[in-house]
């Protein structure tokens, strides 16, 4: 009998696809900056980016000002609750959402 282990924690970590590993490897490696630097080490980070961020819209068909990345699911939530609430703010106190 064969014995597998399966993995079912995917919400605190998540293997990474072969190709996904493969194209963020410079980044592990020489191109560490941070992109929101204005300095030299930023910029190939910053270029790769707002490239990711133009594929992602492409393939989403929208704007690139519309994909933000963010740093996780409680960033990702307060940003989705956010827009929820502003996108609401015409109606008032009375939204479904302030009971």
């Amino acid at each position: 009998m064969i014995s597998h282990r399966i993995y079912l924690d995917f919400n605190a970590s998540t293997p990474i696809a072969p190709e996904v590993a493969e194209a963020m490897k410079p980044f592990f490696t020489h191109h560490f900056g941070n992109p929101s630097s204005l300095h030299w080490a930023g910029a190939p980070a910053k270029e790769a980016l707002e490239n990711a961020r133009k594929q992602l819209a492409d393939l989403l068909s929208c704007r690139p000002s519309e994909v933000v990345f963010t740093s996780g699911g409680s960033e990702s939530n307060n940003h989705a609750l956010k827009g929820v609430l502003f996108a609401l703010k015409e109606k008032g106190n009375k939204t479904p959402l302030s009971a």
